[in-house]
Parts: C-alpha cells; sequence; structure tokens
C-alpha cells in the first residue's frame, strides 16, 4: 500500500488510497505510538471510523485507503470529520 499509493493530506491527516480488486473500498486506519497509550490511540482511531463510515457508501468502488493522524494532541470530532471530508474531495474519490 505505501509503496504504490497516492497521499492527500491536511494539518490532521494524511491519506493515502490506491486502486484495489476488491469492488467495494475498504478503509484502515494506523496511529503509531507516539500518540500516547493504547486508550488515546484506540479514541482516535474510533473517532475515525465513525467518521469514514459516513462517507463510504460515496466514495469510489476498487479502492484502498488509509487515514494516518498526524498530530499527537486530541482531536474534537467535528475537525476530524471536516478533514476527512477535505481528503476524500481533494482526491477525488467522492462520486
Amino acid at each position: 500500500m505505501y509503496k504504490h499509493a497516492k497521499s492527500v493530506a491536511d494539518k490532521n491527516f494524511v491519506m493515502l488510497y490506491c486502486k484495489s480488486n476488491s469492488r467495494q473500498s475498504q478503509a484502515g486506519f494506523s496511529v503509531s505510538k507516539k500518540f500516547g497509550n493504547a486508550v488515546q490511540r484506540n479514541k482516535v482511531r474510533r473517532q475515525l471510523k465513525a467518521a469514514v463510515s459516513n462517507f463510504m457508501q460515496s466514495v469510489t468502488p476498487y479502492y484502498n485507503i488509509v487515514f494516518i493522524p498526524r498530530r499527537s494532541d486530541g482531536y474534537v470530532y467535528a475537525d476530524i470529520l471536516d478533514s476527512v471530508t477535505k481528503l476524500l474531495k481533494r482526491s477525488g474519490l467522492i462520486q
């Protein structure tokens, strides 16, 4: 994925995306250990999953997507939702 993917980024997240063989698009989340303990990493991951699940029905088929948070301080859900929307539109994956 990291070798062949294209990337789009903003101040909160990096989004990698590439073509896949699967008809349905899939999203993954990678949160590194620099984000503190497991509780903090899982909270960011849960918030990302909730934000991305709102858009997965409208994402172009045949794509794998990975979201990587950039900063280690806390996120507000509204900021996450806004960033995910901007990144998906900028990459052209929203129909």
